[in-house]
């Protein structure tokens, strides 16, 4: 080739893996929809409907693990909850929260690009502080937990690759 670059195409995905990838994120859904349901709690919030999403797609993945996930989340929705005392809730407070968290996830080795979402979130509508643990805290947990379950129950998954 003279100058020029030759772009791959994706490889197909076998029908099978579509079949449980789909299936899994199915199950991890339906997990927090229930939980969501039965509590009233705001566990179907869509950055942790993205992390379901991401173990179930990527469960070997280094964001799709235990430590990323909470750390993470837990992480964007303090740098966001700064941003709103100093800034009030607005669009631009959840701008610069979504970008700021990105320094404690990788400072902490915990990347989780739904967390960028949950700072976002949070810096638009300044939840009460409680809001690290229902939803953070008690999503992760849940979205930890239907990946460890799927984990066991699938042939040829095994989730977490590592808990720390």
């Amino acid at each position: 080739m003279t100058g020029t670059t030759r772009r791959r195409r994706a490889a197909r995905a076998p029908v099978r893996g579509v079949l449980v990838s789909t299936g899994a994120t199915l199950a991890g859904l339906l997990l927090l929809a229930a939980v969501t349901e039965v509590t009233g709690l705001g566990l179907f919030a869509l950055p942790f409907v993205a992390s379901a999403g991401i173990v179930a797609l990527a469960p070997g993945a280094p964001f799709a693990q235990p430590r990323s996930i909470v750390l993470g989340h837990l992480s964007g929705a303090l740098a966001a909850l700064g941003g709103v005392a100093v800034a009030g809730p607005s669009v631009w407070t959840a701008a610069v929260a979504a970008a700021l968290a990105t320094a404690p996830m990788l400072l902490l080795r915990a990347p989780h690009p739904p967390a960028t979402a949950t700072a976002a979130l949070v810096g638009m509508s300044a939840p009460d502080p409680l809001y690290l643990l229902t939803p953070v805290v008690a999503a992760s947990i849940l979205v930890i937990a239907g990946g460890v379950a799927l984990g066991r129950m699938l042939p040829g998954q095994r989730y977490p690759a590592y808990w720390l």
